[in-house]
C-alpha cells in the first residue's frame, strides 16, 4: 500500500491521465489512471487541499487503508503531488476502477419504472455485505446512499466515500464502543429521523435506516419522507410534513402493523411481503428497533429462494406509482461521473405528494423527477448546526412520544 510516509513521489508508481476525466465536484476531480507495475487501469481522485483540510482527506485514507472487502472500494495508493510542481496543492488518491457507474443510475435509468426485486435484491445484498462488514469492523459509514455505490462493469458493488465516516473505539472485550454520535452529517434525504430532529443517534442504526431508503427508492422509485432542502431547515412547514409522515410511520409501528401498506398504500401493493416485512424493520423510527445487519442478513428476502424473473417491459403496466415527469433540461445534461465522493451532493426540496393526509394544495401538486432529490454541487457534512453538547440519547425517547402522542413541537430544527 502506497502512502506518504514511504512514496515521496507518488508518480513514481502511477500514471494518471489528465485528458480523460470522470467527474468533477466541489473538491476536485476525478481521473483516469494506472499502475505503472502491473498496466492495471485505476481510478484517481485529485483534491484540492486547499479547499479541504489534508488531515481529512488523510482520514479517509487511513479508514480505507484497513478495509478489505470485494463490496467496498480498494484504495491502492495516495499521497500529496510533488512539492515544487503545479500539483502540489493536491492530493492523489487511487482507487480501483469501477467503470459501470453509480447504482442511482440503475433507478433513473427505468424512467418511470421501479426496479424489478429480482434486481434489487442482487444490488441490495451486495450492499448489505458491505455494510455488515464495516460494522463488523466498528466503522459507521455515515453517508449511505446510492450515489455513493459504485458498480464495476460485472455488476459487482463498491461502497465509496469515507470522508464521514466514524470508526468506533474498541472496548476492552473487542467490541465497539458506540457511545452516542452528536455530530450531524450525511444526506438529508437518506438521513435518519433521529439526525434530521437533531438528536444523539448510533452511527450504525443511522446507516441501517439508509440501507432502507436505498432499498425503498430502488424497489417504489421515490424516497420514504418528504425531504426539505438544508437551506430551508428554518422553514417549520416543510419540517411538519416530515414531523407528520414520521409521526404516522412510528404510531403504526407501535401498532405492529406494516408502514409499507398502511402509510404508502398503493404504492408498495406491489412488493412481495419478504420485500415489505424487511423494510418495515430496516425503517424503523425507534432505532433500538431497527434490524442489525447480521438481522437483516438472516431475513426471508435475502436468503429465501430465488425470486421469479420479471419482465421490465411489463413493469409500467398497472403500475399504481404515479409518472413521474421527464428531466428538465439542465438535469438531462448534468453527467454522471464514474463518482461523485467529491461534489459532498445536496438534497433539493422535493414536492412529492403528501404521505400523510395531503391537504388540497399537495395534493395537486406534481411529484417531482426523482432526481431532484439528487446531488447537486454543494456540502452536506454539517447540513445543520452541531447539536448542543448536553444532548443525551435520552431525547430520543422523547421524539419518539412527540411523535407518536403528539405535544409540543420539537425545538431542535435549527
Amino acid at each position: 500500500m502506497a502512502n506518504p510516509s514511504d512514496n515521496k513521489n507518488i508518480f513514481d508508481k502511477f500514471d494518471v491521465n489528465f485528458s480523460k476525466k470522470y467527474g468533477e465536484g466541489g473538491y476536485g476531480a476525478t481521473f483516469a489512471a494506472a499502475d505503472k507495475a502491473t498496466g492495471e487501469a485505476l481510478a484517481v481522485k485529485v483534491i484540492d487541499m486547499r479547499k479541504m483540510r489534508p488531515e481529512a482527506i488523510r482520514k479517509e485514507c487511513q479508514i480505507l487503508e484497513n478495509l478489505t472487502h470485494p463490496n467496498v472500494i480498494h484504495q491502492k495508493g495516495h499521497g500529496p503531488g510533488p512539492t515544487n510542481t503545479k500539483y502540489a496543492s493536491f492530493y492523489f488518491i487511487f482507487m480501483e476502477l469501477a467503470s459501470g457507474g453509480e447504482l442511482f443510475d440503475q433507478v433513473i435509468d427505468r424512467g418511470a419504472n421501479a426496479m424489478p426485486e429480482p434486481v434489487a435484491r442482487g444490488f441490495f445484498c451486495q450492499l448489505l455485505d458491505g455494510v455488515a462488514y464495516l460494522h463488523a469492523a466498528g466503522v459507521a459509514h455515515r453517508d449511505l446512499k446510492l450515489e455513493n455505490v459504485l458498480l464495476t462493469s460485472t455488476g459487482e458493488v463498491k461502497l465509496i466515500d469515507f470522508g464521514l465516516s466514524h470508526v468506533y473505539q474498541r472496548l476492552a472485550d473487542g467490541t465497539p464502543d458506540r457511545s452516542p454520535l452528536t455530530h450531524r452529517c450525511g444526506t438529508p434525504a437518506y438521513a435518519a429521523p433521529e439526525l434530521l430532529f437533531g438528536r444523539c443517534y448510533d452511527g450504525m442504526q443511522a446507516d441501517i435506516w439508509s440501507l432502507g431508503v436505498c432499498l425503498f427508492a430502488m424497489v417504489l422509485r421515490q424516497f420514504p419522507l418528504p425531504t426539505p432542502a438544508p437551506q430551508l431547515r428554518n422553514d417549520r412547514r416543510a419540517w411538519d410534513q416530515v414531523k407528520e409522515v414520521v409521526g404516522k410511520m412510528a404510531r403504526v409501528q407501535q401498532q405492529g402493523t406494516s408502514v409499507l401498506q398502511f402509510v404508502y398504500g398503493p404504492s408498495a401493493s406491489k412488493l412481495s411481503d419478504e420485500a415489505s416485512a424487511l423494510l418495515d424493520g430496516l425503517l424503523r423510527v425507534d432505532p433500538r428497533k431497527r434490524l442489525s445487519a447480521v438481522e437483516a442478513h438472516k431475513h426471508a428476502w435475502v436468503v429465501g429462494p430465488k425470486l421469479e424473473a420479471v419482465d421490465p417491459q411489463q413493469m409500467g403496466v398497472d403500475d399504481p406509482t404515479p409518472a413521474l415527469p421527464p428531466l428538465s433540461a439542465t438535469q438531462a445534461t448534468t453527467p454522471r461521473a464514474v463518482t461523485r465522493s467529491l461534489a459532498r451532493p445536496v438534497a433539493s426540496t422535493p414536492s412529492f405528494r403528501s404521505l400523510a393526509s395531503p391537504t388540497t394544495a399537495q395534493t395537486n401538486t406534481p411529484p417531482s423527477s426523482f432526481r431532484s432529490l439528487a446531488s447537486v454541487p454543494g456540502a452536506t457534512t454539517n447540513w445543520y448546526t452541531p447539536p448542543r453538547a448536553e444532548r443525551q440519547m435520552a431525547h430520543f425517547n422523547l421524539l419518539v412520544s412527540e411523535l407518536m402522542f403528539g405535544g409540543e413541537d420539537l425545538q431542535d430544527l435549527n
